[in-house]
């Protein structure tokens, strides 16, 4: 079996893509697609980025492999903030939600 190494994510520096796009960019600024990090969400596969992604306020987002049962394919939010507690655990919304967030180490990690 191929496990994976993972280490869990503690803050929005973690999930931060290099290559974000801001609205207050010079127009025809495109630095192409989001460059997000490969991580488990309560252990489904997917990608993770935090940034404006072209608009005015920061937010998460989630790109599963496969659905997830509760998040389905794309998932997003600024609703968020990562438990100082409980390493890994993204508090969201206002009705108490949260998952699991876990980084898959690679060679550039």
């Amino acid at each position: 079996m191929n496990e994976k190494s993972t280490r869990p994510a503690v803050s929005a520096e973690d999930l931060h893509f290099p290559n974000d796009r801001r609205m207050m960019d010079p127009p025809g600024h495109n630095p192409g697609p989001p460059i997000l990090t490969d991580v488990l969400v309560d252990g489904v596969p997917a990608k993770a980025g935090i940034g404006v992604f072209g608009t005015w306020s920061e937010r998460i987002v989630l790109i599963f492999e496969n659905e997830h049962p509760k998040y389905g394919k794309e998932w997003g939010t600024k609703y968020y903030m990562f438990d100082e507690n409980e390493p890994g655990k993204v508090n969201w919304g206002h009705n108490g939600d949260s998952f699991r967030i876990e980084i898959i180490e690679t060679d550039q990690s």
